[in-house]
């Protein structure tokens, strides 16, 4: 009762809040006058049109931005917004210096009208980037559109969010705009058919995801992180309830950028929407559909399908694995008169392959559960990995830290290397045993192995071109991965550099979202082979690493068991 009763409370906060400041704005330009109120609104109105139109360039551009990149849709919304109103306004002032006379009935009920109407939106706007914005699931207690247990687990789009939803009456107005005077000339691409719903995006399916002690996981994905693979539909696919449907499946992949912190994913129905094509039935506003269900590989190599059905539903990762692989089912009612256009993932709008003739259940059956990894084979004539190149070990040796001088580095379980980058001294001294370094962070069910990647003959693999000619052949592109018994790939969260020469400095680099795969990411080496450097994985508990790749290619087989810290 308690908690129902402060929820309510910060519900009346927001709501207080937004109504206050948008009172606040119309009483200033009531007092500015008509004509004032009347210019200002015009530069509202264009400078929101400018910026929904420059919105997905400029967030994406910022999702390139490491420490950004939570809040892109946010900033790319907000700050363009904030800038071209500043411009517009002091264009408006040095065009039009002077005021015009009217009554003073009509500069204060005609201009607090107008900046009325300029609140509702300059608010609304406000509302939209903050719903883009990585924060909590609520906002001051409003959650607004959201996936609830009354609906199933399914988003509830009919959710109410505020006392007066200006963020839905800027949606409505802007998406009217972008199919009508302000309608792109050289392309058909407008914000009403890109982003249906986006009142409810922003309250909130945007950060409808796994909220745990108060902290969402990733809701940007970066681009290029998230691919779809291979689409059909089927007449008649039998859901894990029972009931029969048409519908599409849909095989999506999902790569460390799109994962939370490189530990592991938790994606909600929400944030993977299908959308259609605009529809002259329903007033050319396009279909919209969330996934039923979904299949994703399971503990034992195979895959097990389930159902978007509860709050609690999402899409996740075998322990240690930076990318999972989920073929969704998404109802095809929906896009009965036209094909999805794109997948909306995380942000990202992923364009829809083609779908050929109807598919069958067996087609669904192959791809929803034939696509787990049952185990791998190693060729035969790969040489096998010295046991000293690839061990489990979490520590940060030769380095030594400890709380004082971490560098630009984060720290998790307090003594635990998490993300950053940082250099250290080799042995020496290592302080109290209260603020040492004890070591780099691991995921549970996991553990950190290093992988010996040194040049020369102080490794008995070779990604140099010294004594093969394998990273001629896949590039410096290609990705470096351990390789478990069950197939499952894992690639590295960072490394250890430790320099031989001047002040013999150790640098320590950790990224979980994908930074380190290539090859060509991890410093250049001395041709002496003087220096040691190592790869760091983080492996799931109970696996065997069965080999080492190179891109396609096997440079080293191994029977590394990954056995629980003791």
């Amino acid at each position: 009762m308690r908690g129902c009763m402060k929820e309510h409370k910060m519900d009346a906060v927001l709501n207080i809040l937004v109504l206050g400041f948008a009172a606040l704005i119309a009483y200033w330009w009531a007092n500015q006058g008509l004509f004032s109120a009347m210019l200002h609104l015009a530069c509202v109105i264009a400078a929101g049109a400018l910026a929904f139109a420059t919105w997905e360039p400029a967030s994406e551009a910022l999702l390139g931005v490491g420490g950004l990149q939570a809040y892109a849709w946010g900033i790319g919304l907000l700050l363009p917004f904030a800038l071209y109103l500043l411009v517009l306004r002091i264009a408006a002032d040095k065009l039009a210096p002077d005021n015009l006379n009217f009554p003073h009935w009509a500069n204060l009920g005609l201009g607090g009208l107008l900046g009325a109407c300029a609140a509702v939106l300059t608010v609304g706007i406000s509302l939209i980037g903050m719903g883009h914005t990585h924060s909590t699931a609520d906002l001051l207690g409003v959650k607004g559109a959201a996936r609830s247990s009354s609906t199933k687990g399914q988003p509830n789009l009919n959710a109410t969010a505020l006392w007066v939803p200006m963020h839905t009456i800027t949606a409505n107005f802007y998406a009217k705009l972008s199919n009508g005077a302000f309608a792109p000339t050289l392309q058909s691409a407008t914000l009403a058919t890109q982003y249906p719903n986006l009142a409810q995006q922003s309250l909130g399916l945007h950060r409808d995801t796994y909220n745990r002690n108060g902290k969402l996981a990733r809701t940007a994905a970066t681009p290029g992180s998230i691919t779809i693979g291979k689409a059909i539909l089927v007449p008649d696919v039998t859901l894990p309830d029972g009931t029969t449907t048409s519908a599409y499946v849909v095989d999506v992949h999902f790569d460390a950028g799109a994962s939370t912190e490189g530990q592991g994913f938790a994606i909600s129905s929400s944030q993977l929407r299908l959308i259609g094509a605009p529809d002259a039935k329903a007033g050319g506003v396009p279909p919209v559909a969330y996934p039923a269900a979904w299949a994703q590989p399971n503990s034992g190599g195979g895959r097990t399908v389930f159902m978007f059905d509860d709050i609690g539903a999402y899409i996740s990762s075998p322990p240690g694995t930076q990318m999972v692989d989920a073929t969704l089912i998404y109802p095809a009612g929906p896009f009965a008169s036209a094909p999805p256009k794109f997948l909306h993932a995380l942000g990202l709008r992923i364009p829809f392959p083609m779908v050929g003739q109807q598919a069958t259940m067996a087609d669904a059956s192959a791809m929803l559960l034939g696509g787990g990894t049952g185990g791998v084979q190693v060729p035969g004539n790969t040489p096998l990995i010295s046991p000293e190149d690839l061990v489990i070990n979490d520590t940060i040796m030769p380095a030594n830290a400890d709380l004082n001088n971490l560098g630009a580095m984060e720290v998790k379980d307090t003594n635990y290397l998490f993300s950053g980058i940082g250099e250290y001294e080799q042995g020496g001294f290592r302080g109290s045993k209260s603020v040492i370094v004890k070591g780099i962070w691991a995921p549970p069910n996991t553990r950190v192995v290093r992988l010996n990647i040194a040049r020369g003959n102080s490794s008995s693999i070779d990604v140099w071109n010294d004594r093969s000619k394998v990273r001629s052949r896949v590039g410096d592109d290609a990705n470096l991965a351990l390789v478990d018994d069950l197939g499952r790939m894992y690639f590295p969260i960072g490394f250890i550099h430790a320099v031989a020469s001047g002040d013999r400095r150790v640098s320590i680099k950790l990224q979980r979202d994908g930074a380190y795969y290539k090859i060509g990411t991890f410093p250049n080496q001395p041709s002496s082979g003087a220096d040691k450097l190592f790869a760091l994985f983080t492996p799931a508990v109970g696996r065997k690493i069965v080999g080492v790749k190179l891109g396609d290619e096997w440079i080293a087989a191994s029977d590394l068991e990954i056995k629980p810290a003791s």
